[in-house]
């Protein structure tokens, strides 16, 4: 008898190991303004939302459908060699805005990324789409969307 409920409960504890619920990290994207078509590639640790067509001055919103949890990475991909400004932030925290430009001019290929008064600099090659790694933290307090806006290069 005793190794039968040894037995039970050693099922029982595999058995609830054994979960095969997997973590939904299904964003939706939508436009605010300007026409955009978006595809969404990635997993659970990096989605990278990809812009095939955009308008030169958009915004849209990245939301998060109930249930669902944040990636571990979001990544913004704008078919623009350079942008002359960026910009996203949440439902939960307008204040602090994760920005994105760069330094007028031919010769400057840098940009200044900042949120909530850290920032970052780093050279930039030109390419023929710009990549933005949104910072994790805007998602730490789990807000339902991420705004995000931008302006494409005009003058070089």
């Amino acid at each position: 008898m005793r190794n039968v409920f040894i037995l039970s409960a050693i099922l029982l504890i595999f058995s609830g190991c054994n979960s095969s619920e997997e973590i939904n990290t299904t964003l939706s994207y939508d436009a605010t303004k300007g026409v955009h078509e978006v595809e969404m590639i990635g997993d659970n640790e990096r989605k990278v939302i990809v812009f095939n067509e955009i308008s030169e001055i958009g915004k849209g919103t990245i939301t998060l459908p109930e249930g669902n949890v944040w990636p571990k990475s979001i990544t913004v991909k704008l078919p623009f060699p350079r942008l002359e400004g960026f910009k996203a932030y949440t439902n939960l925290d307008k204040e602090h805005l994760f920005e994105h430009f760069h330094a007028a001019g031919v010769g400057n290929h840098q940009y200044i990324a900042t949120y909530k008064g850290a920032e970052k600099k780093r050279i930039v090659k030109d390419e023929p789409f710009v990549e933005i790694e949104l910072p994790q933290e805007m998602w730490e307090d789990n807000p339902k969307i991420i705004y995000i806006e931008w302006v494409n290069l005009y003058r070089i």
